[in-house]
């Protein structure tokens, strides 16, 4: 079976489901009334919806008429702290907070999907798992899904971004690395007290964190191969001092983003020598933490890239396939990623002929809504394909 034609049957309910999303935007952990719409939805299809007391967002299980694999669906559903400034029917509603990322898109598409799928049971060897996900913008929260057990029956897992830099009527799902992690380090130089005047008889621990941020920059040209893409930045400086006394005590906070995983574990023991040798040299001690935040997500199921891949011809044609390069951003699917095999791919949202070319996280955001149907359809085509290639 394809999906193209029954994709473009669900136009109205997908850009519909995706409106109420964008009117309704929730961050982090908190999206309450979006977890009660996505079951409400579910429910109404007649999918069985897994909820859960400490957490929000919800799982959707579609089961086969035929035994066979599970295969797994993610839809990220939080918003942003930002005020919309779009002018349009289902602007934001709630101040201060928009969707403008994507993820009620996201949502959308796989409800569209959920249609799709009920209605081609017949036809499914297996089970398809939806797993509408809380909190993707605060870091691993994906986390909380895996420590409940809710992949330990999955095997297979499809994820999907709508993208301001990928054209409509297009799509990616290339192989390798994808995002890079996203980790953050935080350095405290300490000093010794003295008089602005009589600064030897002290340690300056401005100076000693000047001397570590130069330092710390030059990881990525001096310790890191060349041939590994590597960002190390160090974005704030927090330190203060009485009145004409040096100040004792600097705090850094920087991140690191590579793609790495080998040279990713070495990182908070070189950050912490850089820095401490660095503030040596003005009488400051150093003291350092390392927080992982998300892997890298790499697309190195060459198998899942193909099933995507040839999920997104059937339902976008040929010529659709487009290619992005890998980014230094971030994406906690990769926590997912970690326990299931996966894969991940960008759905086109720009048109330029519609003036729709603003970039995620920006009050002006906004999608190409005739895209998302076809991405509700590369969903259901994926879940599909993989669960009949391995059909008993």
């Amino acid at each position: 079976m394809e999906f193209k034609e029954k994709a473009l049957q669900q136009a109205d309910y997908v850009v519909g489901c995706r409106r109420w999303f964008h009117a309704h935007p929730e961050l982090g952990t908190k999206e309450y009334e979006t977890t009660a719409f996505i079951k409400k939805e579910l429910e109404a299809m007649g999918v069985e919806v897994q909820t859960f007391a400490d957490i929000t967002g919800c799982i959707g299980t579609i089961k086969g008429a035929h035994p066979g694999r599970t295969v797994m669906l993610r839809a990220d559903i939080d918003a942003l702290p930002i005020q919309e400034l779009n002018e349009c029917s289902y602007v934001s509603q709630t101040p201060g907070v928009m969707h403008a990322c994507g993820h009620d898109c996201h949502a959308a598409m796989l409800l569209g999907a959920a249609k799709m799928l009920v209605a081609a049971k017949e036809e499914i060897h297996g089970t398809v798992k939806l797993l509408f996900q809380m909190a993707e913008e605060i870091g691993t929260e994906s986390r909380h899904y895996v420590e409940k057990g809710c992949l330990d029956d999955v095997d297979a897992l499809m994820g999907m971004h709508v993208w301001a830099m990928v054209d409509s009527g297009t799509a990616n799902f290339e192989d390798g690395p994808r995002m890079a992690c996203s980790d953050r380090f935080i350095v405290k130089i300490k000093g010794q007290d003295a008089a602005w005047n009589e600064p030897h008889k002290g340690a300056d621990a401005l100076v000693g964190a000047a001397a570590a941020v130069v330092a710390l920059q030059g990881i990525v040209n001096r310790i890191n191969a060349p041939d590994n893409a590597l960002v190390v930045t160090v974005g704030m400086m927090n330190g203060a001092a009485a009145e004409e006394r040096l100040a004792t005590e600097v705090e850094l906070v920087g991140t690191v983003r590579t793609f790495a995983k080998d040279f990713r574990k070495q990182m908070p023991e070189i950050i912490k020598k850089v820095a401490t040798d660095a503030a040596a040299a003005y009488g400051c001690t150093v003291e350092s933490q390392y927080i992982f935040g998300p892997s890298p997500l790499i697309n190195e199921h060459t198998e899942l890239n193909e099933i995507a891949r040839g999920a997104a011809v059937k339902v976008l044609g040929e010529g659709c396939l487009a290619s992005l390069n890998k980014m230094t951003g971030a994406e906690d699917f990769s926590v997912l990623a970690e326990k299931v095999p996966a894969v991940y791919g960008y759905l086109g949202i720009r048109n330029a002929a519609k003036g729709i070319e603003s970039t995620h996280h920006h009050p002006l955001f906004q999608v190409d809504e005739e895209q998302l149907q076809y991405g509700a359809g590369i969903y259901a085509q994926f879940a599909l394909d993989y669960l009949d290639k391995h059909k008993a």
